[in-house]
């Protein structure tokens, strides 16, 4: 399940670069409102879109709007904990990137598309991979697409995750990755070094095919591949190549 946030954001408006804890702070916050008590559980198994924007530039002090409003996406596991974030949302009536208030003027609840054994998938904001603190003398590092062993961190952390959200393994563990080599060759950054309230995070905003269990793809579509999903990374959408679809991938900052 996952919702549609559209913001109203003035033209000319200039919002951060790293805005990401801001996000996540307004998602707290509303299910932390008096009308969602109860529903703080489900903190742990979200994650959400960087904001897509009609048009914008950029400057040196951030993302300058060029549009009426933004578009941002929220997306778990539990309904019960979107329903939260809904009724805080509307609650509040805005949400804050720092000194920047942007009314809610939407929320809309989006279906969910039929997940296979093989899906293709774009990221709406980055994917990020945690290394083992231990095998990097205690200095955070995070992984790179080309390490050897990236998609196996992938998948691992799936197997973990449907154990938190189910309390039980998965009957099949069986999942292969396959990043879109032909994207990464013809763009000039599939890399985003983003910044979390001071802490420094490495994720790829790449497309990509899983194949496997379906299971398993269906928690990291609802609640994100790789790590720090609650942070805002590795939320996914269907993705459809341009040379078989008329659509062009959403730009996203």
């Amino acid at each position: 399940m996952r919702l549609k946030v559209t913001l109203q954001c003035d033209p000319n408006t200039v919002l951060p670069y790293n805005y990401n804890h801001h996000l996540y702070k307004a998602i707290t916050r509303s299910v932390h409102s008096p009308n969602s008590v109860g529903h703080k559980r489900g903190l742990g198994l979200f994650t959400f879109s960087q904001l897509y924007f009609e048009q914008y530039s950029i400057s040196p002090n951030g993302i300058c709007n060029l549009g009426n409003s933004v578009q941002w996406y929220i997306s778990s596991i539990k309904g019960y904990f979107l329903e939260a974030v809904l009724k805080g949302f509307t609650d509040a009536g805005a949400i804050s990137l720092g000194m920047i208030n942007m009314p809610v003027t939407s929320v809309e609840v989006l279906a969910t598309p039929e997940i296979s054994d093989a899906m293709e998938f774009s990221c709406m904001s980055p994917i990020t991979v945690s290394c083992n603190p231990e095998a990097t003398q205690g200095h955070m590092r995070y992984g790179r697409i080309e390490d050897h062993d990236f998609t196996e961190k992938l998948r691992q952390d799936l197997i973990n995750k449907h154990y938190r959200v189910y309390d039980s393994l998965p009957t099949n563990d069986n999942l292969t990755f396959e990043f879109n080599e032909h994207y990464m060759s013809n763009k000039r950054r599939v890399t985003r070094l983003i910044s979390f309230n001071g802490i420094k995070i490495l994720g790829y905003m790449v497309p990509f095919k899983v194949s496997g269990n379906p299971e398993l793809i269906r928690i990291g579509y609802h609640i994100g591949f790789g790590n720090r999903n609650n942070c805002g990374f590795g939320m996914v959408k269907v993705w459809y190549p341009p040379s078989t679809h008329e659509a062009v991938e959403d730009e996203v900052v």
